[in-house]
């Protein structure tokens, strides 16, 4: 009986491949973690631009460095989640008090980094 289970265990297992069923989510999370990284690599460098800036220095070096974080959390399928996590984090709870020079750099800025935190969360949500 048990020999029979695994059997039929093997055959679902193996028409399920072929199927592609669940091969589509992986390559729809590994598209996900891709963008991701370069979004936090496109926001790191936005962060580093407006550090330049001579505004608000050490705020904005808190978020390129966590933003550094996030690009490398994501960089391989082995997402660390964890750290991941606590970098999005302080870089939300840093948003409301930016300040830069430059108003509508900074509204940019402050709208990409919300929308990454949230296809952060969904990404961890579906992914994880």
């Amino acid at each position: 009986m048990e020999a029979v289970m695994n059997r039929w265990a093997i055959v679902i297992a193996v028409a399920t491949s072929s199927l592609g069923i669940g091969c589509q989510d992986e390559v729809r999370c590994e598209r996900e973690r891709m963008d991701l990284n370069k979004t936090w690599s496109a926001l790191r460098s936005a962060a580093t631009q407006h550090k330049m800036e001579g505004t608000d220095v050490s705020t904005w070096a808190v978020i390129e460095n966590k933003a550094e974080t996030l690009e490398s959390s994501f960089q391989t399928r082995q997402v660390t989640w964890n750290s991941a996590k606590k970098a999005s984090d302080a870089i939300a709870s840093k948003l409301p008090t930016l300040e830069s020079s430059e108003g509508v750099k900074l509204a940019g800025f402050k709208n990409s980094a919300e929308s990454a935190i949230k296809q952060q969360t969904s990404f961890e949500k579906e992914c994880r």
